[in-house]
């Protein structure tokens, strides 16, 4: 399994979004931070799973930095 690093960040209106920086297309936006951790694993199994069909190699997980 790889484990990919997550990147919370507030937004307006006590929303916070969640990205991935190794997979562009990951995009979360959820009330809580604890909610955004645990939607983010099923959306992002969404968009891995299509990756094969449009001929591109699953990303690389990036080192996790401060």
């Amino acid at each position: 399994m790889v484990a990919y690093p997550a990147r919370v960040e507030r937004e307006g209106e006590g929303m916070v979004m969640l990205t991935l920086p190794d997979v562009p297309e990951l995009v979360l936006v959820a009330r809580k931070r604890a909610e955004a951790l645990r939607r983010a694993p099923a959306l992002l199994y969404t968009i891995l799973d299509a990756y094969p069909a449009r001929h591109r190699p699953l990303p690389r997980a990036s080192r996790i930095s401060g």
